[in-house]
């Protein structure tokens, strides 16, 4: 299966959340951390706008210039005024939640408090915004992502559910009720969802990053490494999938896949999309070495992933730590 937790592919239906920055989160140079506290707020050169920040985004500035703050990532300005410091980001949400204690308010904090990590605030918040308003979709989507992110799975498809029952259709919803299917196990109807997403925007990188695990699933490696090749192609900037294409080419049974050289270009642009601080993703990195027969690299990759990985994580890659000292790759189990 994919080396990244499907769990992190979790994506807003309305512009409110971007669960995709989860997964493909960009190396960020050293400056002050800040929120987004407007939804869609543009980035500009000079008098061109070169792109748009979700309400909630965290994005890192490094120069002041008037009202606006340089992103380097993005290449553009800011407006001071739609961001704050990331430390006072809460405060600044909760005290619109004293001043408008509407339903969209709760939303945006629950926003705010999925960046942040803090699931358990998302969930209570995101359900205030519904009590407030039962026709805030968004909010229940939002909350239906949190919850899968908290393995509440039944909670999840609940909420999905919902909102599909409500007429909504769009790829994001069916691509996360499609998720849900396939860690509860039910594959033929994860993919049942992801062919709906896909007939309802071709484009939708998501779905063809969710659809490649399903592949997987099934143990279909050739057609997940394709749907995997799909979604960086439309995204780029898609750093599950580039891992995951990746983690497939180094460590597939079937040596007719395999493809060292390839495995550590896609593994390394997964690792640069991350910054280096995924210990999945570094794990690749050496594994896709190994497979390559560079097992000085490979040998110093593991041990910086073991150095970053959870305690769930260090297991796994200590055991092809080994494999790599004595000269040999990694093999996926049957």
């Amino acid at each position: 299966m994919a080396r990244l937790p499907l769990m992190m592919a979790l994506f807003g239906f309305t512009s409110t959340v971007a669960f995709a920055q989860d997964v493909a989160p960009r190396a960020r140079p050293s400056g002050q951390q800040v929120m987004v506290v407007r939804m869609d707020a543009e980035l500009k050169s000079e008098s061109a706008v070169v792109g748009k920040a979700a309400l909630a985004d965290i994005l890192v500035g490094s120069e002041v210039n008037g009202p606006w703050l340089w992103i380097p990532d993005a290449n553009g300005w800011i407006r001071q005024s739609d961001v704050v410091p990331l430390d006072k980001a809460i405060a600044h949400f909760t005290e619109q939640t004293k001043r408008s204690p509407v339903s969209r308010s709760f939303s945006e904090r629950g926003t705010a408090y999925v960046a942040l990590g803090d699931l358990g605030n998302a969930v209570a918040d995101f359900s205030k915004a519904i009590e407030l308003d039962p026709q805030n979709l968004s909010a229940i989507n939002d909350r239906g992502t949190t919850y899968r992110k908290l393995g509440q799975l039944k909670n999840a498809k609940a909420d999905f559910d919902t909102v599909i029952a409500r007429g909504v259709r769009h790829p994001g919803l069916y691509t996360n009720r499609g998720l849900v299917w396939l860690d509860m196990g039910n594959v033929e109807q994860a993919m049942v969802d992801l062919h709906v997403a896909l007939e309802l925007d071709q484009r939708f990188a998501p779905a063809w990053e969710a659809s490649g695990g399903a592949r997987e699933a099934m143990g279909d490696i050739r057609k997940a490494i394709d749907d995997y090749r799909m979604a960086v192609e439309i995204d780029p900037l898609f750093a599950l999938a580039w891992n995951n294409r990746a983690w497939l080419l180094a460590t597939t049974r079937d040596g007719s896949l395999r493809n060292g050289r390839q495995a550590v270009e896609f593994a390394t642009k997964a690792c640069e999309l991350t910054g280096y601080q995924k210990a999945d993703v570094v794990d690749t990195l050496a594994a896709a070495h190994a497979e390559a027969r560079q097992f000085d690299q490979a040998i110093r990759r593991a041990k910086e992933a073991l150095e970053i990985a959870s305690d769930n994580q260090k297991p796994g890659i200590a055991k092809r730590l080994t494999l790599y000292e004595a000269g040999q790759p990694y093999r996926q189990t049957p």
